[in-house]
């Protein structure tokens, strides 16, 4: 065989391995139909479909009873959101319908946002839903044609886009296996205890064993002042990507706080009624105890503390 021959078999070697590997990325897909890979938004992180293990039996605890979540895949926020993306939302939203937007508040632009009602939330995830020009998830009507952009609306699980790429909050059972991280039976997003170079909580060494200290507020929280906060993503990520899960601020959730079953369920909503809906996660002045992945707490829907904010999800599709 002459050199030339075998630089043509090699050319096309190479164009078939290309082909290839091209026909495969293209054609594997992820399961939802499309044949395609749906992209990864900048700053999310994928939290893959399947069923774990939601609830707490470690410390004697009963409002958190051990049951199985079958939840989809979807898109979860890498942080809380901040200050800074607030206002950058607040101020499109302001001129586009939503009239009636909050301020809120926050130590700084790369802080967490706080001061902000469950209502508040739910028309900022859409007002940077169409700021994008996704489509919104909220709607004041069953049919679903009306965007929710101002006023308190009661949002019934019915006034819900569920699938679409709009933001929203995540539901409890998607907060709770993203804190897990793809860990089992663990306390914490990063196992079974906490300390203050984990997360930004308030400690209590004397109260709880998992808890490895130092006593009193973060010290890095301190600095700046009062509502003492940390830069969102100041401590490591748990094993799907996500950081803060535990302490900073409390996440506000879908769902409407209520009893929680123990049989298996596939992508629960919670009930459609109820006094108080979810917050999950513990904050910067919470104990040990509150900041557990399976720690659940609810408040009603104007409230707005300052240990109270809130992440962003989006359903896994492109």
């Amino acid at each position: 065989m002459t050199l030339n021959h075998r630089f043509l078999r090699l050319v096309c070697l190479m164009g078939m391995i290309v082909m290839s590997v091209g026909y495969s990325k293209e054609e594997k897909g992820d399961g939802d139909g499309t044949g395609k890979v749906p992209p990864l938004p900048v700053g999310f992180a994928l939290i893959p479909a399947g069923a774990y293990q939601m609830g707490d039996a470690l410390d004697g605890d009963t409002y958190a009873p051990l049951h199985m979540v079958t939840v989809s895949g979807f898109y979860m926020g890498k942080t809380e959101v901040t200050k800074g993306e607030w206002d950058e939302v607040r101020a499109w939203g302001l001129t586009h319908g939503y009239g009636d937007l909050v301020a809120g508040e926050g130590k700084g632009a790369t802080h967490p946002v706080q001061r902000v009602s469950w209502w508040d939330v739910v028309k900022w995830c859409n007002a940077r839903s169409e700021k994008e020009g996704l489509v919104a998830v909220y709607y004041t009507d069953v049919a679903q044609t009306v965007v929710y952009r101002t006023g308190n609306v009661s949002v019934t699980n019915g006034m819900v886009k569920w699938v679409v790429n709009g933001y929203r909050l995540p539901t409890e059972g998607e907060w709770e296996k993203a804190g897990r991280g793809g860990l089992v039976g663990k306390r914490f997003p990063n196992g079974d205890t906490i300390s203050g170079s984990l997360a930004d909580y308030l400690g209590d060494t004397g109260s709880y064993a998992y808890d490895l200290g130092p006593n009193g507020y973060s010290a890095a929280g301190q600095v700046g002042g009062d509502m003492y906060t940390t830069v969102v993503g100041s401590y490591a990520e748990n094993g799907y990507g996500l950081k803060d899960m535990a302490g900073n601020v409390f996440e506000w959730c879908w769902d409407w706080y209520g009893n929680l079953g123990t049989g298996p369920v596939t992508d629960p909503l919670g009930a459609d009624t109820g006094t108080g809906r979810v917050m999950r996660g513990g904050s910067w002045n919470d104990f040990a105890s509150r900041t557990r992945v399976s720690y659940r707490n609810s408040a009603v829907l104007s409230d707005s503390g300052n240990s109270l904010g809130f992440r962003v999800v989006r359903s896994s599709v492109p």
